[in-house]
Protein backbone atom coordinates (compact mmCIF):
# COMPACT_ATOMS: atom_id res chain seq x y z
CA UNK A 1 0.00 0.00 0.00
CA UNK A 2 2.83 2.34 1.03
CA UNK A 3 4.59 1.31 -2.70
CA UNK A 4 0.84 2.66 -4.27
CA UNK A 5 0.65 6.02 -2.14
CA UNK A 6 3.89 6.89 -3.58
CA UNK A 7 3.44 5.89 -6.91
CA UNK A 8 0.14 8.53 -6.47
CA UNK A 9 1.51 11.17 -5.14
CA UNK A 10 4.22 10.69 -8.11
CA UNK A 11 1.00 10.47 -10.76
CA UNK A 12 -0.45 14.03 -9.86
CA UNK A 13 -0.41 16.56 -12.04
CA UNK A 14 2.24 18.79 -12.20
CA UNK A 15 1.98 22.64 -12.11
CA UNK A 16 0.85 24.13 -15.38
CA UNK A 17 3.85 26.82 -15.07
CA UNK A 18 6.06 24.05 -15.66
CA UNK A 19 7.63 23.84 -12.19
CA UNK A 20 7.80 20.87 -9.76
CA UNK A 21 4.84 19.86 -8.05
CA UNK A 22 5.43 20.26 -4.05
CA UNK A 23 4.63 16.14 -3.65
CA UNK A 24 7.46 15.52 -6.24
CA UNK A 25 9.72 17.64 -4.65
CA UNK A 26 9.57 15.59 -1.45
CA UNK A 27 10.15 12.42 -3.22
CA UNK A 28 12.09 13.09 -6.90
CA UNK A 29 13.00 16.36 -6.23
CA UNK A 30 13.78 17.21 -10.14
CA UNK A 31 14.09 21.31 -9.74
CA UNK A 32 16.37 21.07 -7.29
CA UNK A 33 19.79 22.74 -7.30
CA UNK A 34 22.83 20.27 -7.30
CA UNK A 35 25.15 23.29 -6.19
CA UNK A 36 23.08 23.56 -2.79
CA UNK A 37 22.56 20.96 -0.22
CA UNK A 38 21.30 20.73 3.56
CA UNK A 39 23.32 19.80 6.26
CA UNK A 40 21.65 18.34 10.11
CA UNK A 41 23.87 18.24 12.70
CA UNK A 42 23.32 16.67 15.97
CA UNK A 43 25.63 16.85 18.92
CA UNK A 44 25.37 17.75 22.61
CA UNK A 45 25.60 20.99 24.23
CA UNK A 46 28.25 19.69 26.91
CA UNK A 47 31.87 18.65 26.54
CA UNK A 48 32.93 15.21 29.68
CA UNK A 49 30.98 12.94 27.24
CA UNK A 50 33.96 11.47 25.62
CA UNK A 51 34.18 11.22 22.00
CA UNK A 52 30.46 11.66 21.50
CA UNK A 53 30.89 15.25 20.20
CA UNK A 54 34.16 14.68 18.11
CA UNK A 55 33.16 12.21 16.06
CA UNK A 56 29.96 13.82 14.88
CA UNK A 57 31.96 17.16 14.58
CA UNK A 58 35.05 14.97 12.17
CA UNK A 59 32.19 13.64 10.46
CA UNK A 60 30.27 16.85 9.86
CA UNK A 61 33.71 18.30 8.60
CA UNK A 62 34.77 15.33 6.22
CA UNK A 63 31.33 16.03 4.91
CA UNK A 64 32.01 19.90 4.41
CA UNK A 65 35.40 18.79 2.92
CA UNK A 66 33.86 16.82 -0.08
CA UNK A 67 31.02 19.38 -0.83
CA UNK A 68 33.29 22.65 -0.29
CA UNK A 69 31.86 23.53 -4.13
CA UNK A 70 28.51 23.70 -3.01
CA UNK A 71 26.20 26.02 -1.34
CA UNK A 72 25.81 24.45 2.21
CA UNK A 73 23.04 25.41 4.60
CA UNK A 74 23.29 23.95 8.16
CA UNK A 75 20.76 23.33 10.50
CA UNK A 76 22.48 22.97 13.99
CA UNK A 77 21.29 21.55 17.16
CA UNK A 78 23.14 21.41 20.03
CA UNK A 79 25.84 24.11 21.46
CA UNK A 80 28.92 21.79 20.56
CA UNK A 81 27.87 21.95 17.39
CA UNK A 82 26.71 25.24 16.77
CA UNK A 83 29.93 26.72 18.04
CA UNK A 84 32.18 24.65 15.64
CA UNK A 85 30.13 25.35 12.54
CA UNK A 86 30.22 29.30 13.79
CA UNK A 87 33.94 29.23 14.45
CA UNK A 88 34.26 27.94 10.44
CA UNK A 89 34.07 31.12 8.81
CA UNK A 90 33.74 29.11 5.28
CA UNK A 91 31.77 31.41 2.35
CA UNK A 92 29.89 28.53 1.29
CA UNK A 93 28.30 27.48 5.26
CA UNK A 94 24.99 29.04 5.79
CA UNK A 95 24.14 28.37 9.43
CA UNK A 96 19.98 28.79 9.05
CA UNK A 97 18.65 27.50 11.77
CA UNK A 98 20.05 26.81 15.61
CA UNK A 99 18.36 25.36 18.63
CA UNK A 100 21.09 24.92 21.83
CA UNK A 101 20.21 24.30 25.56
CA UNK A 102 17.44 21.48 24.61
CA UNK A 103 19.33 18.80 26.44
CA UNK A 104 18.52 16.52 28.31
CA UNK A 105 14.68 17.61 28.03
CA UNK A 106 13.67 17.52 24.37
CA UNK A 107 10.24 17.58 23.99
CA UNK A 108 8.17 17.52 20.43
CA UNK A 109 8.03 21.23 20.48
CA UNK A 110 11.78 21.11 19.17
CA UNK A 111 11.33 18.89 16.78
CA UNK A 112 8.27 20.52 15.60
CA UNK A 113 10.20 23.66 14.89
CA UNK A 114 13.55 21.34 13.54
CA UNK A 115 10.99 19.91 10.99
CA UNK A 116 9.28 22.78 10.00
CA UNK A 117 13.12 25.00 9.53
CA UNK A 118 14.08 21.73 7.05
CA UNK A 119 10.77 21.58 5.15
CA UNK A 120 10.87 25.34 4.76
CA UNK A 121 14.61 25.65 4.02
CA UNK A 122 14.49 22.70 1.14
CA UNK A 123 11.62 24.10 -0.92
CA UNK A 124 12.02 27.71 -0.67
CA UNK A 125 16.07 27.36 -1.56
CA UNK A 126 15.25 24.37 -3.80
CA UNK A 127 18.00 21.95 -2.01
CA UNK A 128 19.53 18.67 -4.17
CA UNK A 129 19.35 16.81 -0.67
CA UNK A 130 19.85 17.17 3.27
CA UNK A 131 21.92 14.92 4.98
CA UNK A 132 21.66 13.98 8.49
CA UNK A 133 24.60 13.36 11.08
CA UNK A 134 23.99 12.18 14.41
CA UNK A 135 24.81 9.57 17.43
CA UNK A 136 22.40 6.75 17.16
CA UNK A 137 21.88 5.30 20.30
CA UNK A 138 22.88 1.34 20.40
CA UNK A 139 23.68 0.61 24.27
CA UNK A 140 24.95 2.18 27.48
CA UNK A 141 28.43 1.35 25.90
CA UNK A 142 28.38 2.29 22.44
CA UNK A 143 26.84 4.87 20.03
CA UNK A 144 26.49 4.02 16.45
CA UNK A 145 27.38 7.29 13.95
CA UNK A 146 24.41 8.02 11.58
CA UNK A 147 25.44 9.90 8.08
CA UNK A 148 22.15 9.56 6.24
CA UNK A 149 20.33 11.41 3.85
CA UNK A 150 16.48 12.43 4.82
CA UNK A 151 15.16 14.43 1.95
CA UNK A 152 14.03 13.71 -0.83
CA UNK A 153 12.33 10.47 0.36
CA UNK A 154 13.63 7.38 -1.30
CA UNK A 155 11.08 6.28 -3.18
CA UNK A 156 11.49 3.42 -6.47
CA UNK A 157 11.07 5.00 -9.95
CA UNK A 158 8.05 5.32 -11.33
CA UNK A 159 6.44 3.21 -13.41
CA UNK A 160 3.25 4.62 -15.71
CA UNK A 161 2.25 1.63 -16.97
CA UNK A 162 1.38 0.11 -13.45
CA UNK A 163 -2.51 -0.44 -13.00
CA UNK A 164 -3.91 2.09 -11.08
CA UNK A 165 -4.56 2.10 -7.30
CA UNK A 166 -7.93 0.94 -5.74
CA UNK A 167 -7.89 3.86 -3.38
CA UNK A 168 -10.18 6.71 -3.04
CA UNK A 169 -8.78 9.30 -1.25
CA UNK A 170 -10.92 12.05 0.65
CA UNK A 171 -11.06 15.40 0.82
CA UNK A 172 -7.63 14.70 -2.38
CA UNK A 173 -4.34 12.42 -2.29
CA UNK A 174 -2.52 16.05 -2.29
CA UNK A 175 -4.17 17.48 0.51
CA UNK A 176 -3.67 14.52 2.94
CA UNK A 177 -0.57 14.40 1.74
CA UNK A 178 0.35 18.27 2.54
CA UNK A 179 -1.13 16.98 6.05
CA UNK A 180 0.21 14.08 7.00
CA UNK A 181 3.96 14.36 5.19
CA UNK A 182 5.31 17.18 7.47
CA UNK A 183 3.78 15.27 10.48
CA UNK A 184 5.91 12.28 8.96
CA UNK A 185 9.19 14.62 9.06
CA UNK A 186 8.49 15.66 12.44
CA UNK A 187 7.92 12.83 14.45
CA UNK A 188 10.96 11.44 13.07
CA UNK A 189 12.78 14.78 13.98
CA UNK A 190 11.68 13.48 17.39
CA UNK A 191 12.80 10.21 17.39
CA UNK A 192 16.23 11.00 16.10
CA UNK A 193 16.30 14.16 18.84
CA UNK A 194 15.45 11.03 21.30
CA UNK A 195 18.17 8.94 20.06
CA UNK A 196 20.80 11.32 20.26
CA UNK A 197 19.92 12.51 23.72
CA UNK A 198 20.00 8.80 25.14
CA UNK A 199 23.44 8.45 23.19
CA UNK A 200 24.55 12.07 25.03
CA UNK A 201 23.18 10.66 28.21
CA UNK A 202 24.92 7.17 28.12
CA UNK A 203 27.65 8.65 26.72
CA UNK A 204 27.91 11.24 29.74
CA UNK A 205 27.43 8.49 32.12
CA UNK A 206 30.39 6.09 30.80
CA UNK A 207 32.79 8.72 31.07
CA UNK A 208 31.91 9.99 33.61
CA UNK A 209 32.71 6.45 34.93
CA UNK A 210 35.74 6.27 33.34
CA UNK A 211 36.78 9.23 35.02
CA UNK A 212 35.98 8.14 38.54
CA UNK A 213 37.66 5.40 38.05
CA UNK A 214 40.73 7.17 37.18
CA UNK A 215 40.44 9.55 40.15
CA UNK A 216 39.99 6.49 42.20
CA UNK A 217 43.38 4.95 41.09
CA UNK A 218 45.57 8.58 41.12
CA UNK A 219 43.95 8.78 45.02
CA UNK A 220 45.10 5.51 45.45
CA UNK A 221 48.60 5.83 43.72
CA UNK A 222 49.26 9.66 45.28
CA UNK A 223 48.45 7.73 48.67
CA UNK A 224 50.86 5.15 48.40
CA UNK A 225 53.71 8.01 47.39
CA UNK A 226 52.98 9.88 50.55
CA UNK A 227 53.14 7.30 52.49
CA UNK A 228 56.48 6.44 51.04
CA UNK A 229 57.58 9.43 51.22
CA UNK A 230 56.29 10.21 54.80
CA UNK A 231 58.11 6.69 55.66
CA UNK A 232 61.62 8.10 54.33
CA UNK A 233 61.17 11.17 56.64
CA UNK A 234 60.81 9.54 59.49
CA UNK A 235 63.63 6.96 58.84
CA UNK A 236 65.83 10.29 58.18
CA UNK A 237 65.07 11.91 60.81
CA UNK A 238 65.75 8.36 63.47
CA UNK A 239 69.20 8.36 61.68
CA UNK A 240 69.64 11.76 62.51
CA UNK A 241 68.86 11.12 66.04
CA UNK A 242 71.20 7.85 66.67
CA UNK A 243 73.93 9.56 64.39
CA UNK A 244 73.90 12.60 66.78
CA UNK A 245 73.75 10.17 69.91
CA UNK A 246 76.79 8.72 69.00
CA UNK A 247 78.49 11.11 68.25
CA UNK A 248 78.12 12.91 71.41
CA UNK A 249 79.39 9.03 73.25
CA UNK A 250 82.10 9.29 71.28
Amino acid sequence: MVDDLKQDVLSLPQPEDGTESWSSRLFVNRSGDVQKIGLLVITGDKGLTGSFNAVVLRAAMHFLRKNKEKQIYVFAVGKKGRDFLARLRMPNLHLVYESVGIFPKVSYAHAELLGEAVIKTFLQEKLSKVTLIYNDFKSLASQNLVEQEILPFDAPDYTPDKKASDFLFEPGLLEIFKMLVPRLIKANMYRILLESQAANLAATTSAMDAASKNAGELVEALGLKLNKVRQAGITNEILDIVNGAEALNN
